[in-house]
């Protein structure tokens, strides 16, 4: 099963002629030594990174980046894993295919705990907040796919009237939920609170896709269509739609953001695919 999250695509695709005005501030490219390809996906207050990458037998492993130092983690006898987001406590949120399908990583302890929604397929949890609530989307059978929210030991399904697929990718400090659902031939971005559903319209951003969100919910991270062939990461904030593409390259999408305003995600070049973050300007991190 494919997952909604957006993975790396192997299409080199072509760069558009009209420019984009692009975000200010400092891009950084990262890679896991020896990978084929590095993807971030989460990242913590203080820039702790998360992702996956691919080696050079094929599997895909799940990375922390801390201190300057690559960590591995997988779980035993997992040959695809991809940690997908990280809280301030060290916790570790992702999937694999050794065992039910969603984890939780405890980096203090070394430990793995298995996320697994009731009578569902697969769990596939995407993000965690400091207070432990973990979200994600839930696979039945061959076709539905529904979001959840694990509070403690209790499960909640997140499936918006007149829906036929729905996840959650991002979650704020206080457990407001933010995703996608499709419905209609249709999908929109919405965010989910108090049992409520709301649409989240990104304006002159054809395609989007939010994949995450700041601790605060006051900005919004992900993906969108800018013109034919080229695909951008975005920032919302403010009413305002910020583009992040690396410089030269022409797929980039945003995955994560914290609570400074630094953004992880990857970038799609004819070299392959690599991680990156983005900084904001010092005046902007000010504001």
């Amino acid at each position: 099963m494919t997952s909604c999250k957006a993975v790396l695509s192997v299409a080199v695709l072509l760069l558009a002629s009209a420019p984009l005005a692009l975000a200010q501030g400092t891009y950084t490219q990262f890679d896991v030594p020896g990978a084929v390809f590095t993807v971030g996906m989460g990242i913590d207050t203080v820039g702790d990174l998360v992702g996956y990458y691919q080696d050079a037998s094929g599997n895909l492993n799940g990375f922390l980046f801390s201190g300057g130092t690559y960590t591995t983690i997988d779980p035993t006898g997992s040959t695809f894993t991809e940690l997908t987001g990280i809280n301030d406590l060290g916790q570790i949120v992702g999937r694999e295919n050794a065992g039910s399908g969603g984890f939780l990583y405890d980096v203090a302890t070394q430990t793995f705990t298995a996320i697994s929604y009731p009578k569902a397929g697969v769990t596939y949890p995407y993000a965690i907040n400091n207070a432990g609530i973990i979200a994600g989307e839930v696979v039945y059978g061959a076709d539905k796919i529904s979001g959840f929210e694990l509070v403690g030991s209790t499960y909640r399904h997140i499936a918006p009237p007149r829906t036929v697929l729905s996840l959650v990718t991002g979650i704020t400090a206080s457990g407001g939920l933010y995703g996608q659902a499709s419905g209609k031939n249709r999908t929109l971005n919405l965010s989910f609170a108090q049992g409520k559903y709301s649409r989240r319209v990104i304006p002159n951003a054809p395609g989007a896709v939010v994949f995450g969100v700041n601790p605060a919910g006051t900005t919004l991270v992900g993906t969108y269509n800018p013109s034919s062939g080229v695909y951008a990461g975005f920032i919302y904030q403010n009413s305002t739609l910020t583009t992040l593409q690396f410089p030269g390259e022409n797929y980039t999408t945003a995955q994560g953001i914290n609570a400074a305003g630094e953004v992880v995600g990857y970038f799609q070049g004819t070299a392959g695919g690599h991680g990156f973050t983005w900084t904001p300007p010092a005046d902007a991190a000010k504001k």
